[in-house]
């Protein structure tokens, strides 16, 4: 877990998937603990990457690039990233910039975590 004054970054494995939480505002003063965070989960390449955001006060251009750069890094890596339970001032933030069309935006954890469920083996 990372934290600053004003924000908080808890990181939980659920079997190969990620779920990366935050917590509090996300500005230009730690944009970089942000970027930084992401980066080191998707070092390990998990089959998932969720950032949930229900816990947002705060969403800032920074916070946007942040989640943006996460994504490039994502998708070249080959590893879907999604977002989940945006607060509403988070959600507003997202439908605004459009970012919800670049990135899948789900209600709840439990929806985001079916974003992408691994093939069955026959």
């Amino acid at each position: 877990m990372c934290s600053e004054p004003d924000l908080r970054i808890a990181i939980t494995r659920k079997g190969t998937a990620v779920v990366c939480s935050l917590a509090g505002d996300v500005h230009i003063d730690n944009e970089e603990l942000v970027r930084d965070a992401l980066a080191r989960v998707l070092d390990q390449a998990p089959a998932l990457l969720t950032v949930d955001l229900s816990a947002v006060t705060l969403l800032t251009s920074s916070g946007l690039n942040a989640l943006l750069t996460a994504r490039r890094r994502a998708n070249t890596g080959g590893v879907p990233m999604v977002l989940a339970a945006p607060s509403p001032m988070a959600r507003r933030v997202l439908r605004i910039t459009e970012t919800d069309l670049v990135l899948p935006v789900y209600p709840s954890l439990e929806r985001a975590a079916r974003h992408h469920r691994p093939s069955p083996t026959v």
